[in-house]
């Protein structure tokens, strides 16, 4: 059964925007800066659907499933002629439809509205493109020259970033005062602060690790601040490195093991603080020896 316009608009559209931008590198021979680090002012860089000679064929750009639904989609809300999309259409002789269909992009960028037909498969056309990045993290590779954004990701992100640095803030608040809570959220960051560290140093550390927006190693340094300050484990984590630090906790090639019973409790730190949340009477019992030591 033929579909409607409707439906051909839902297969294809998406109430969203886009943007294409420039990927800037720096050039050994130009200045930071200079017009022409990557397009220069009045110029534009325009781009077709690539043609893959091995195949004999342009690059399929269509997203759905359904290739060929996809394609009667565009050539009914672009007014063109049935089958003037087909991809293996190519003759040098004559004009066709993806040797005149461009991408025209101006030295500041361009967006893309996927609401509209035509920018819908300039869309496409940019995501068959080798030098289009289809998201940040393919922005560093060597051959891309533009990087494709979601606008409304950004502005989400953005949202959720600035809620995060708020919240991150308000425990900072509560902790910078006491040295010792300053040391424990370091020790749980993975860090090693001396006893002796000056208050101001702590500060200035877990301000470097809080205001860390940029990922690096899958989770942000604002990430692990807040999550080490929601840990419902915090105070289980602080007992077990602490109980490590003054030896009632020992490790030797085999795992962990508790110091006055020789008792094996795990091979990894986590294990240990699942050992430690046990409900078990006789784990509370030793739990609380150590404690009641560690006070002293």
């Amino acid at each position: 059964m033929e579909k409607s316009i409707s439906e051909l608009r839902k297969l294809v559209l998406e109430d969203k925007t886009v943007s294409i931008k420039p990927i800037v590198r720096p050039k050994p021979y130009l200045k930071k800066g200079h017009d022409g680090e990557h397009t220069y002012t009045g110029c534009v860089k325009t781009y077709t659907l690539p043609f893959d000679p091995k195949k004999r064929s342009y690059v399929n750009p269509f997203l759905s499933e359904d290739k060929s639904l996809e394609q009667e989609a565009f050539e009914k809300l672009l007014n063109q002629k049935e089958d003037s999309l087909n991809l293996y259409t190519f003759k040098v002789s004559e004009p066709n439809f993806w040797g005149q269909f461009t991408l025209v992009i101006p030295k500041e960028g361009l967006e893309l509205n996927l609401s509209n037909p035509a920018d819908a498969l300039r869309y496409r056309v940019a995501l068959a493109n080798r030098e289009f990045a289809k998201d940040q993290n393919e922005a560093s590779i060597a051959e891309k020259k533009y990087v494709i954004v979601d606008n409304a990701a950004v502005k989400e992100f953005a949202s959720q970033l600035g809620k995060k640095k708020s919240k991150a803030e308000d425990y900072m608040i509560k902790i910078k005062k006491s040295k010792k809570e300053m040391i424990d959220a370091l020790r749980l960051l993975g860090k090693s602060p001396s006893k002796d560290a000056d208050i101001d140093w702590l500060r200035e550390e877990l301000y470097k690790i809080k205001d860390e927006v940029t990922i690096t190693k899958g989770v942000a340094g604002l990430d692990k601040f807040i999550a080490v300050m929601e840990d419902s484990l915090r105070d289980i984590k602080i007992f077990v490195l602490d109980a490590i630090d003054r030896g009632f906790i020992v490790r030797d090639k085999n795992g962990y093991k508790l110091e006055s019973s020789n008792k094996f409790i795990g091979r990894k730190f986590e294990e240990l603080v699942e050992y430690f949340s046990s409900k078990d009477p006789k784990i509370l019992e030793e739990k609380l020896i150590i404690q009641e030591v560690l006070k002293s």
